[in-house]
């Protein structure tokens, strides 16, 4: 809050000293915090850097440690510190501002001078925003003159979703745009999941595999997240569960990766205990892919609960599985804005044995979910191919 605070008084500060108009021709992005580099503007603003050299592109990072990392990538000057009156200055003199999460400074008025793109990290399959529960009056209107009257554009996948994105954002029907997300552009090329994973894990010995699994559950906010919620993983039987899921992987040649939130990094020591060379088991957090979007691609199956990221899976044409443990729970902390069942192509196992009929189901092309997904792939991915260029092609006009 005190970071918000202090980056919304330097703001104040440098409009009220700074009279130059902005330069179309610079384009910022930003996303979670200003301290991380992902979702839609981490892949725009490669995107741009590399095929649009007449734009002057920066990128936001207050982390030092990652602000230096980009640097040394794509120079000193394609990185800003907004937590410096400098910085902050730099944002301004650009015209169009892209973000994943929130604009990079906090003010009031700035569409009357600035464009400023909200590409969003995702489709909201749970409530998101402003359609959140118990939300209070003082919340809504900071978020009202500090963020939806300032964007241009919130963008998002398909006409379906406008409605939601409209009610979310607190932005008119006409400011949400079918635009796409850039991030998706990676699901479109080939790739070499032996020769990523020795990439991600270089140096490491890695089982032989043929096929790829992901466990990527989403975050709660009332509690923890049960990885593996089954009976077998508490207690003293958790060895034996263990045991017989690395067994099951052994036997299909497969290697799960599992992927946990961006908030919930701590904790699951003993999952973590198998995470080393030579196993099955690994855990793919940010400290090893930043943005799982980059090898989302790789994976021949996913497992998900509420997570966005099985639509964005949706694309691969590949099977998927859901893990909605505690679904009334959420419902009631976060909410739908879809019936969950309609809109999950996949089992949904609620024993340990099933779990694992499941995946190998899955894996041998047993369970038929194929129609299902590609009706929830048309209802949600309008866009079907890369749409980086589309973007900046509408931003340019």
């Amino acid at each position: 809050m005190w970071e918000k605070i202090a980056n919304l008084l330097k703001t104040c500060y440098a409009r009220a000293t700074c009279h130059e108009q902005p330069d179309p021709k610079k384009w910022v992005f930003s996303s979670v915090h200003n301290r991380a580099f992902n979702y839609n503007s981490s892949a725009l603003f490669q995107y741009v850097k590399e095929y649009h050299p007449e734009i002057q592109a920066f990128y936001v990072m207050e982390d030092p440690g990652e602000r230096e990392r980009l640097q040394e990538r794509f120079g000193k000057e394609s990185v800003i510190d907004t937590s410096t009156i400098e910085g902050i200055r730099k944002v301004l003199a650009c015209k169009v501002w892209f973000t994943s999460t929130a604009p990079p400074l906090y003010g009031v008025g700035f569409r009357k001078k600035y464009r400023i793109i909200n590409l969003w990290h995702g489709v909201p399959l749970k409530k998101i925003g402003m359609e959140q529960e118990n939300l209070g009056r003082l919340t809504k209107l900071y978020y009202k003159y500090l963020f939806a009257d300032n964007y241009e554009a919130v963008v998002t996948t398909s006409e379906e979703l406008i409605p939601v994105m409209s009610r979310s954002f607190l932005v008119e029907p006409e400011r949400v745009k079918v635009w796409g997300q850039p991030r998706n552009d990676m699901l479109f090329q080939k790739m070499d999941a032996g020769e990523q994973m020795k990439n991600i894990f270089r140096g490491e010995r890695l089982p032989e595999f043929t096929r790829l699994l992901l466990y990527a559950p989403t975050f709660r906010d009332h509690g923890e997240t049960k990885v593996f919620p089954f009976p077998e993983f508490e207690g003293v039987g958790r060895e034996a569960a263990l045991k017989r899921l690395q067994e099951f992987l052994e036997k299909h040649q497969s290697m799960l990766c599992i992927r946990m939130h961006l908030y919930e990094k701590e904790g699951y020591e003993w999952l973590r205990a198998l995470d080393h060379p030579g196993s099955r088991i690994r855990f793919l957090n940010e400290d090893r892919v930043e943005d799982i979007m980059e090898v989302l691609a790789m994976f021949d199956l996913l497992i998900t609960d509420y997570s966005s990221i099985y639509i964005d899976y949706l694309l691969l044409e590949r099977p998927m599985l859901f893990l909605p443990y505690d679904r009334e729970d959420y419902l009631k902390t976060r909410g739908f804005n879809f019936d969950y069942d309609e809109v999950t192509p996949g089992p949904k196992p609620k024993s340990y044995a099933e779990f694992l009929n499941s995946i190998e189901g899955l894996l041998y092309n047993e369970m038929n979910y194929v129609e299902n997904r590609k009706k929830i792939e048309r209802k949600f991915n309008k866009i079907q191919e890369p749409c980086s260029e589309y973007i900046c092609r509408m931003v340019k006009e």
